[in-house]
């Protein structure tokens, strides 16, 4: 009886384990591929820009523009200066030191600029953009109060940001 079990339970194991048959259908799948080339563009700022008492106008541009999705644009902000704080400031080598702040007109006509004392900033500030190639112009002026000296070389410089984001 006992060997009967054992050959029954054994038998039931190896039913367990072996391959068995499956019967399935046909099932059909649709694809769609849409393949999407990245935007390429070249952006060009000046490497230097010489300012008098009434700034200057500095032209950015844009060439090569290619698969920039719609409702999608690069943007040139400001991302940065080589002041503490990113402060908008170009400097004197004079003895005290002086600086001078500067501000920026943006395209739109936004006025950016820095003020410690009013807290205002202007990194992520949007300069100029572009859906397509052109030319875009900012002004630069420097901001004329406190203690300056005339007749001598103030800089600094800027960083630029330059990305493609979603138009407003």
């Amino acid at each position: 009886m006992k060997k009967r079990l054992f050959a029954a339970v054994l038998s039931a194991a190896i039913c367990l384990t072996a391959p068995m048959a499956v019967m399935a259908e046909e099932s059909t799948q649709n694809l769609t591929v849409n393949l999407t080339a990245e935007p390429s563009y070249t952006v060009t700022i000046p490497g230097t820009v010489t300012m008098g008492n009434d700034g200057t106008t500095v032209d950015v541009t844009a060439e090569d523009v290619k698969n920039l999705p719609e409702g999608k644009k690069i943007s040139v902000t400001i991302a940065g200066t080589d002041k503490y704080r990113d402060q908008m400031v170009v400097e004197a080598d004079t003895s005290p030191r002086t600086s001078l702040r500067y501000q920026i007109i943006s395209e739109t006509g936004e006025t950016i600029e820095t003020n410690a004392a009013t807290g205002a900033v202007g990194v992520g500030k949007e300069v100029v953009s572009f859906v397509e190639n052109g030319t875009k112009q900012y002004q630069i002026k420097p901001v004329i109060n406190g203690r300056y000296e005339y007749g001598v070389d103030y800089t600094g410089s800027i960083i630029f940001g330059i990305e493609v984001v979603e138009t407003n």
